[in-house]
């Protein structure tokens, strides 16, 4: 049974026993007292004197031992545990009293004699009938009561009373069985009655218990509460509310204005018509402030000291954008020099170029590309940390993407000893294109770099309204615990010597950057010595993508002869280089180190410029798009315009974008250089 009805019944016995002490019990005592005097004054003339003496006396006795035993349960109250055993001697000592007035009927009845038939008939149904209603909170107490009596009684007027006494019997027994339904009844609905009453009792000691649990709670949390109703009246609160709104010191009523109270801060905490506020106090402590309704209308309100986050949060915005200052300069100081390495390399390849140096060449490319590759990635993380990169998503047909990249990169498994298989998928997904392509290229790149003598497996499943990109190797794979540090930017596993030909550890950085501005998921998973899975889930698409036709490759030759290019940056060397560069490509050019000398060379030519090349930084904190508006004012028209720069600052890169000027970023491909010169130029 469960301990809470098992507690429950106790205390619904424990109440019916206390009913055996009641006071109307001293009335029933002192009742027997007289009916039994009464009885013994009327058959004193016809029973044996010294029989109704000593009976009495025995009823007396037991009367006394009643008096004494509530007596003592009005001192001394028993607990739950000990009620059962006071209700079970009471009712031993009902039954003495019933078989005290049963023997009235085997001694002194005589069915030959009206009066004593009467008499004592009349007498012992009373006692039935008073016992029904003073024993009927406990049966036991009545059933001990009436047998005894009634089973004398009954034995008397059956055996020597005649018909008579079996028509007494039977009205007596016709008396008791109303008697007993009554009493069961009235047990019942008593029974009812004290198990409503105390579990009412419970639940209110419950609610009372909760509620002082409930406000101990409220003044022991760090965070600030309190309850209003509809109309903005406070129901509930802690001091840690007033506390926290600098009022500690201010006394509180019940259903006062929470308005009241809020412009009582100082400064006045605002109208609360926002879900979250975070209000500033004078001393500088920042609190936030939720709101939530409640079923009811009312609204629960929580404040919270988030000082030391925001304290926390600036620390760490200033070190995230001294980090990125850091990187822009660094980035910046490192592509000029290289910039102009990369101009230098390509005018020299067009004039040595042979069959002796062509190795020789190749690996100084190669090296230049391999550094043009790292500075790459630090311009897309920082494009992407500026939010200058904008997806521009369409169908993106997975069978063709996946051709290419198997294309691409089955020569590169066959180096390194890999096998690599790409399953065909004809689905549709919306995407990005060149991003979706860039990360997959990413995560097969650093499969088949990190897998030696294996396999990798690149395939798409079907997940609901999306498309899963999986691509499985069976490398070393990656310690579980490491599976969130590797999105990190310059974490790389197993590189401790910080080999330049595996990166610079931003591959996975920037997948999970460019994932989650396509709203992509991406998943890692991995056992060590079995290998890993990486996958991208994009939606699928109901579109077709559209098949745009591929231009055509110029093959470079004397397109830009004779075109007018003016170059204006504040590195000599680079001057030195796009000058070289651009007279081999038969370019007419001029190079200026500055704004001012940029403007004499314009007004030194006859002929102006018909492209303008610009640094994006130049020396006196001068813009070069300050730099292409001032010069296209000079030439008194519009010019078409090419920045170049080295910068990789998020505010820098915004503006650059913002301008609307093609841009690129140093170290610039020759190739890239040239076509997009004559893009701009119209050729």
């Amino acid at each position: 049974m469960n301990p809470d009805n098992q507690l429950l019944r106790a205390e619904i016995q424990a109440e019916h026993i206390r009913t055996l002490f009641r006071p109307a019990f001293i009335t029933v005592i002192i009742a027997h007292i007289i009916m039994s005097a009464f009885l013994v004054f009327i058959l004193w003339d016809s029973a044996p004197h010294n029989t109704l003496l000593a009976w009495l006396a025995v009823l007396y006795s037991l009367a006394a031992v009643r008096w004494f035993l509530i007596r003592a349960y009005k001192r001394h109250p028993p607990s739950l545990e000990a009620a059962p055993r006071w209700g079970l001697a009471t009712a031993a000592l009902i039954g003495l009293h019933g078989l005290v007035w049963g023997g009235a009927a085997i001694l002194f009845l005589d069915p030959g004699q009206p009066v004593s038939l009467i008499m004592i008939t009349t007498i012992l149904a009373g006692m039935g009938v008073t016992g029904v209603v003073v024993f009927a909170s406990y049966p036991l107490a009545f059933i001990t009561f009436i047998v005894p009596v009634f089973t004398s009684l009954f034995t008397v007027l059956l055996l020597r009373g005649g018909k008579v006494g079996v028509v007494i019997t039977i009205l007596c027994v016709m008396m008791l069985v109303v008697a007993w339904i009554y009493v069961s009844n009235f047990h019942r609905v008593l029974d009812d009655s004290l198990r409503f009453r105390f579990e009412n009792i419970a639940l209110r000691r419950e609610t009372e218990e909760k509620s002082t649990l409930l406000k101990t709670t409220l003044q022991n949390i760090r965070q600030g509460i309190s309850v209003v109703d509809r109309d903005g009246r406070l129901r509930l609160w802690n001091q840690r509310f007033l506390d926290l709104l600098g009022l500690g010191h201010r006394h509180m009523d019940d259903h006062q204005h929470l308005d009241t109270i809020l412009q009582a801060a100082d400064p006045p905490l605002p109208e609360l018509s926002r879900e979250r506020l975070e209000y500033c106090r004078s001393d500088g402590a920042v609190i936030e402030v939720l709101q939530n309704a409640m079923p009811d209308g009312d609204q629960v309100l929580t404040y919270t000291d988030i000082s030391d986050l925001k304290r926390r949060e600036e620390a760490l915005e200033q070190a995230n954008a001294a980090k990125t200052r850091f990187l822009a300069t660094a980035s910046h100081d490192l592509r000029q020099p290289i910039h102009a390495l990369g101009l230098f390399f390509a005018t020299l390849a067009e004039q040595v170029g042979n069959v002796e140096t062509t190795p020789l060449l190749k690996q100084i490319e190669d090296s230049i590309d391999t550094i043009d590759a790292m500075l790459n990635a630090l311009l897309d993380i920082s494009k992407l940390d500026a939010g200058v990169v904008h997806p521009k998503v369409g169908p993106v047909a997975v069978a063709g993407l996946f051709q290419r990249l198997e294309t691409e990169y089955q020569p590169v498994a066959r180096v390194t000893g890999n096998t690599l298989r790409v399953r065909p998928c004809k689905a549709i997904v919306q995407s990005d294109p060149s991003m979706l392509e860039r990360m997959l290229r990413n995560l097969i790149s650093n499969a088949l770099r990190y897998t030696k003598k294996g396999r990798v497996l690149v395939a798409a499943r079907r997940r609901g309204a999306g498309l899963r990109f999986e691509v499985h190797d069976t490398g070393p794979g990656i310690p579980a615990d490491k599976l969130d540090d590797i999105f990190q930017e310059f974490y790389q596993l197993g590189n401790p010597e910080r080999d330049r030909r595996q990166g610079l550890g931003l591959g996975l950085a920037i997948v999970k950057r460019v994932a989650a501005l396509l709203g992509h998921d991406i998943t890692a998973r991995s056992r060590l010595e079995r290998g890993s899975c990486f996958a991208i889930t994009a939606p699928l698409s109901q579109e077709s993508p559209s098949s745009l036709p591929f231009a055509a490759m110029t093959a470079p030759g004397l397109e830009l002869w004779n075109h007018r290019v003016l170059v204006l940056d504040d590195d000599h060397a680079i001057l030195a280089a796009m000058e070289g560069l651009l007279k081999r490509w038969g370019c007419k050019v001029s190079t200026a180190a500055s704004l001012e000398e940029a403007r004499e060379k314009i007004a030194a030519n006859a002929l102006p410029p018909e492209l303008l090349i610009v640094d994006y930084r130049l020396p006196d904190q001068v813009s070069g798009l300050d730099a292409a508006s001032a010069l296209q004012e000079a030439l008194g028209r519009q010019v078409p315009v090419l920045v170049i720069t080295g910068d990789t600052d998020p505010d820098r890169l915004r503006e650059a974008q913002a301008s609307g000027y093609p841009l690129l970023h140093k170290p610039v491909q020759p190739a890239k250089l040239r076509s997009i010169m004559r893009h701009l130029i119209g050729l």
